[in-house]
């Protein structure tokens, strides 16, 4: 890539983000709690106003029920650091119980510098480098041409960070180096390094930690079917130090009340109306009525652990690169279907895997990746985002159709039609959730349909990729045999 090129596209992904910041954030003007924009400049006032024993603590200065800290402790060092300068800047955005709601221009465009300071600094570090780097699609430019562009450009990453308001490309961003540097062996140990910060900044990431963990034992523990014991001790020695040097401010104090708040699972089996396998079998079983909280939770313990392990046994009978990238995506498409507790934000951990498979599999990712940003649309009209949504659904679109003309040999025409389809079918569920008025004994209509059949395909996306993963599995054991 030469340097004007690489300008222009870090200029032209800068522009996008600032001009969808320009746009509202989640909870605006809306009291008493606000949003997740209040959350984040919330956790700045406590880490930057309170010892870190009470960071996680309930207190009659930290009142955990109005926005408590539950994030782990990477995002409350970056909580304090953004806290620390906003101090400087102006005391009264963090000052403790007094700033609650804080809502002004300056202090939003300082909220907004944060998070394009972060994406400077860790998220297009991580693209460039995965597009230098990437063994799955190294000797074709095109193909990893394909995969920059969709890293650089996705709506709905650029969405919740830039216009709801949070800091993704930090866990993304870190998971992203630690996948490309898992595939090279002399690389593995920072590999564990970069994904164990990434796991300590959103814990959401264990969505990816079975996957890592498989393929980094299967490709590099074993030689000849015999263990490399040096190799498997110097990763959990890495790994457990990272741990301990994140940890051990609290370590002195109270560590099980971080981990109560990183697990709350007394909020329920999901929020809103979110486009897993859950909520929309709650529209035929009513399950929160019919079950109790703790059966819920063993419940999807069982179907979690079930749905992720033919993905896993096949990663670790085969380990290569495109069987890593396909089960990352697989288990965490599986966590966010059939796992506990799930926000509708968190299907960009199946978008970033996915997005490295876009120039293997350009229809089926491409439209996983608009379904994805249709799954969220109910948010973006929660957050009055609902016109920087659509044109940004229609510029993604327009790139997604010329990448597809660019490796037009390696599609199939059929795949192609069902993914247009269904894709055509379901955007009539966004017009009329904004223009046409449900029924008044169904007022959640249009969300829930918009939920469900996301759903509906993310399973028929989820069934593919495993059988995608079944052949690559399959043709090596015909070779080795």
């Amino acid at each position: 890539m030469n340097y004007l090129l690489f300008l222009g596209l870090l200029a032209s992904a800068i522009t996008l983000r600032w001009i969808v910041a320009r746009y509202p954030y989640s909870g605006y003007n809306k009291f008493p709690m606000f949003g997740d924009f209040e959350a984040q400049r919330h956790w700045m006032e406590i880490t930057v106003n309170l010892p870190v024993s009470e960071w996680y603590q309930n207190s009659s200065s930290n009142n955990l029920t109005y926005w408590g800290l539950d994030y782990p402790l990477l995002t409350a060092y970056h909580s304090y650091i953004c806290g620390w300068i906003s101090n400087k800047i102006n005391p009264t955005w963090c000052a403790l119980k007094e700033s609650h709601g804080h809502e002004s221009d300056a202090h939003k465009l300082f909220m907004r510098y944060t998070v394009f300071i972060v994406d400077l600094l860790i998220y297009y570090p991580a693209v460039f480098y995965t597009y230098r780097s990437d063994l799955l699609n190294k000797n074709v430019e095109t193909k990893k041409f394909t995969v920059l562009l969709t890293n650089l450009f996705y709506p709905l990453l650029i969405l919740i960070d830039h216009g709801h308001f949070q800091f993704n490309s930090i866990s993304l961003g870190l998971a992203l180096i630690a996948f490309v540097m898992a595939t090279k062996e002399k690389t593995i140990l920072l590999s564990a390094i970069f994904f164990t910060l990434s796991l300590n900044y959103k814990q959401m990431e264990l969505y990816h930690a079975v996957p890592i963990f498989v393929y980094l034992l299967s490709a590099y523990c074993f030689e000849q079917r015999k263990p490399k014991l040096k190799t498997f001790l110097s990763l959990g020695f890495v790994v457990i130090l990272t741990f301990f040097i994140i940890w051990f401010p609290v370590l002195k104090h109270d560590p099980m009340a971080v981990m109560k708040r990183l697990f709350p699972f007394e909020r329920g089996l999901y929020e809103d109306k979110v486009a897993n396998f859950w909520c929309t079998l709650n529209l035929i079983v009513k399950l929160r009525t019919k079950f109790d909280h703790g059966t819920l939770a063993k419940l999807c313990l069982l179907t979690t652990s079930l749905s992720i392990l033919p993905s896993c046994c096949m990663l670790f009978r085969r380990p290569t690169v495109r069987n890593f990238y396909i089960s990352l995506f697989n288990v965490s498409l599986c966590f966010y279907l059939f796992s506990f507790q799930v926000h509708e934000k968190t299907i960009l951990l199946s978008c970033l895997p996915v997005i490295l498979l876009s120039a293997t599999y350009p229809v089926e990712s491409f439209t996983f990746l608009q379904f994805a940003m249709i799954s969220a649309f109910p948010l973006m009209i929660k957050d009055n985002l609902v016109f920087i949504f659509w044109i940004t659904f229609i510029g993604f679109s327009i790139l997604a159709f010329q990448r597809l003309y660019i490796h037009f040999n390696h599609i199939s025409l059929l795949q192609l039609l069902f993914s247009v389809l269904c894709i055509t079918t379901t955007l009539p569920l966004l017009i009329a959730a904004i223009y046409v008025k449900p029924p008044s004994r169904y007022p959640d209509l249009w969300v829930v349909l918009i939920s469900a059949c996301s759903c509906i395909y993310f399973l028929i996306t989820l069934a593919q990729f495993h059988i995608y993963q079944f052949k690559e599995t399959i043709s090596y054991i015909k070779k080795t045999n």
